[in-house]
């Protein structure tokens, strides 16, 4: 899992990386603990990679995780989730 700030988008916060589906093609990916403030909407982004299959999110972001689903198991999906960070004030 990788994270990224995009200063010239100041406050763009983007976690991503590669994760394998079980035998009933579900995963559950975990961000870190400051991934807790990110505020909604997030945009998701999912790419199988092997083998082809339809990848979804099927439970959103909610205590530092969301769930990946697939039409097949056992399935690569790399995932992209980006949202602005909270403003302190």
């Amino acid at each position: 899992m990788a994270r990224s700030s995009h200063p010239a988008q100041a406050e763009t916060v983007t976690y991503h990386g590669e994760v394998w589906t079980d035998g009933r093609g579900y995963a559950t990916v975990e961000l870190p603990a400051a991934a807790d403030a990110l505020l909604p909407p997030f945009e998701y982004e999912l790419r199988d990679l092997d083998p082809p299959s339809s990848a979804r999110v099927t439970a959103e972001l909610h205590n530092g995780r969301f769930t990946i689903a697939t039409d097949q198991p056992h399935v690569k999906v790399a995932w992209r989730i980006r949202r602005r960070k909270e403003e302190s004030k």
